[in-house]
């Protein structure tokens, strides 16, 4: 299994490869961080109420 996916990654040209590590490192990020971007949408979406 693991040779298949080091087979796989070989194949992947340079720029797929550098993608596929942004994408797994974006994601590691999101998940650290969820809770300040629940409340930055939070925040958000309170500016859209009309409060009178």
């Amino acid at each position: 299994m693991i040779e298949k996916i080091k087979e796989w990654w070989n194949n992947q040209s340079s720029t797929t490869q550098v993608f596929l590590v942004l994408i797994v490192f974006l994601i590691i990020g999101i998940i650290i961080r969820w809770d300040f971007i629940m409340e930055g949408v939070g925040n958000g979406f309170e500016f859209f109420k009309f409060k009178k």
